[in-house]
């Protein structure tokens, strides 16, 4: 297997407009294996990651003997200059992971091939979860699989809960009561609330009966500055302004940039992250990692809210001359043996609803990522979510004393003009 790298450029800009297939280098019309399958991979790779797709590709070669497979790493802030010069210069891959908030975006611009025969002929197929399959859907046709996906919930110490007799937190009431124990108790914060996330909001929003927008016929329409988002919003700013149990230190910072390092040092109660940052957190410190546990983001009045699986699907493109030798290779890589052992190893949940984590630690994730839901499927929810902010944005001003309602109603005006770009 050949393995490629692109360097590093300046930041990402727009997705690219369009894209073109691999050159394949095969007739399989005429049945012939073709001599080569680009596949694209999203992030900078690991020896680990390398080592994972040689046996993907070892399996791959049982059906397709002759075909060498050339695995090229894109790191993720290069993924919107790669497609645009795989664009202009005529080249492009076979088969691509995708940012799951890009795919319909792509479907939009026509780079992906149509797989909805493939996809219904593959017994695998029923084991996909449905909420991210509509992602990877349009018209009738679908034109990705999901790959893996990632949800958050409440990392939280284990040992604290049983000394101080803290319960799993079941409503939000509960939750601020915890994190308050906690606080006085063993002199940290109780919780850690960074304001730049989208994906953590939007549960305490669907868990208040909230959403972001809904379709109303062909147009969506916000609904950020109904009651229930203005009052779950203003819930999770007041968790440092008004209940003062998260420090102002983490305001403007995503996960990454704040309460994972304090949490791993045992400086902090609770904070909100996802399966994959078990591993970063052990390279942090390993200290007290076997108390560490997680619980479900908990709805304003009782149960698990709804939980966003952001993560990655995997896609063929359309001027693919390989159709058929490219979906065969998304089978394997996506089967349960595969399926499984990538979970393992990266941390992300698997789409697959008979695969989940060896690792005990994570096996809550796998029931958390069964009450999934999916941001707004609109090609301008990634600037509505990643170039523009609007979430986070409008939590830091709340948080920094403006109105909730009028930030809402703002992110509202947003909402209803990025989301129907």
């Amino acid at each position: 297997m050949k393995y490629i790298k692109v360097a590093a450029v300046a930041a990402a800009i727009a997705l690219a407009a369009t894209a073109c297939g691999g050159d394949g280098d095969g007739e399989e019309g005429a049945g012939k294996d073709p001599a080569q399958l680009k596949v694209w991979m999203m992030g900078e790779g690991t020896p680990e990651q390398t080592k994972f797709l040689d046996a993907v590709e070892a399996e791959f070669k049982t059906k397709h003997p002759n075909t060498d497979v050339q695995i090229k790493y894109v790191p993720w802030p290069q993924v919107a200059t790669t497609f645009q010069k795989a664009a202009a210069g005529g080249e492009g891959p076979d088969v691509t992971e995708l940012g799951n908030t890009d795919v319909q975006s792509h479907i939009e611009q026509g780079n992906l091939a149509d797989i909805t025969d493939e996809y219904d002929d593959w017994a695998d197929s029923k084991t996909l979860n449905k909420t991210a399959l509509a992602n990877d859907q349009a018209d009738g046709k679908t034109y990705a699989v999901p790959w893996y996906g990632g949800v958050r919930a409440i990392w939280h110490r284990k040992d604290w809960f049983q000394e101080l007799g803290i319960q799993q937190p079941k409503n939000w009431a509960d939750l601020v009561a915890a994190a308050k124990k906690i606080q006085d108790e063993k002199k940290v914060p109780g919780i850690g609330v960074p304001t730049d996330q989208t994906n953590a909001l939007l549960s305490f929003i669907w868990g208040n009966g909230g959403e972001v927008a809904v379709k109303e016929g062909d147009k969506w329409v916000g609904k950020l500055d109904q009651p229930q988002a203005v009052e779950a919003v203003n819930f999770v700013a007041g968790l440092i302004s008004k209940e003062k149990v998260a420090p102002e230190k983490y305001i403007g910072l995503d996960e990454l940039e704040g309460p994972q390092r304090d949490f791993a040092l045992g400086k902090l109660g609770m904070y909100i992250d996802g399966s994959w940052s078990l591993k970063e957190l052990k390279k942090i410190s390993d200290k007290d990692a076997s108390q560490w546990a997680v619980f479900p983001i908990p709805s304003k009045s009782g149960g698990n809210a709804p939980v966003l699986a952001g993560g990655s699907d995997l896609g063929v493109w359309k001027d693919t001359k390989a159709k058929k030798a490219a979906f065969d290779y998304i089978t394997v890589l996506n089967n349960a043996k595969n399926a499984k052992a990538w979970a393992d190893y990266s941390g992300f949940s698997s789409m697959r609803s008979d695969v989940a984590f060896t690792d005990p630690q994570l096996a809550a994730f796998t029931s958390i990522a069964t009450n999934t839901k999916f941001a707004p499927i609109s090609t301008g929810w990634g600037e509505f979510e990643q170039a523009k902010k609007v979430l986070p944005n409008a939590l830091k001003a709340i948080v920094q004393g403006k109105s909730a309602d009028e930030e809402l109603k703002k992110a509202n005006e947003q909402a209803n003009t990025l989301l129907n770009q």
